[in-house]
């Protein structure tokens, strides 16, 4: 896999993202800490696949942090769904069940995310992408 293929999965992302607000509302936004959770992972991609580096001040953050940051979002962002009714004790019989089916979902892209934090001992991504931001 390149790393240039990141940024159409942050644009996929971010396209369910705005379909999803063009139905509902920009005031889903403030109903549900996902839909939060999808801009930031979807930029984040995006940036990943686009640049190499971004540099504010002495602070370089690279692409492989930000493919790290956006898939533990993911990861989190499933549970959640169903989390605050699971700790409630409000859930339906369903809700856990897709709480834990989506915890146990969310574990290989942690995996994924920390393996790229790793600079990718186990998933094969080539630097294809040369460009650096300073800010």
């Amino acid at each position: 896999m390149k790393q240039s293929t990141y940024r159409y999965l942050g644009l996929f992302d971010l396209a369910l993202l705005g379909a999803f607000l063009a139905f509902f509302g920009v005031g889903a936004l403030v109903v549900s800490p996902v839909l939060v959770g999808m801009l930031v992972a979807g930029v984040g991609l995006l940036l990943a696949g686009t640049v190499a580096a971004v540099s504010v001040g002495p602070v370089t953050v690279t692409w492989r942090l930000f493919v790290s940051v956006s898939y533990a979002i993911f990861a989190l962002s499933w549970p959640a769904m169903y989390g605050p009714a699971v700790v409630a004790g409000t859930a339906t019989q369903t809700e856990v069940v897709l709480f834990l089916a989506m915890t146990v979902g969310s574990l290989s892209l942690l995996a994924y995310g920390y393996d790229m934090f790793r600079d990718g001992q186990h998933f094969d991504v080539d630097a294809d992408v040369t460009r650096t931001v300073e800010v």
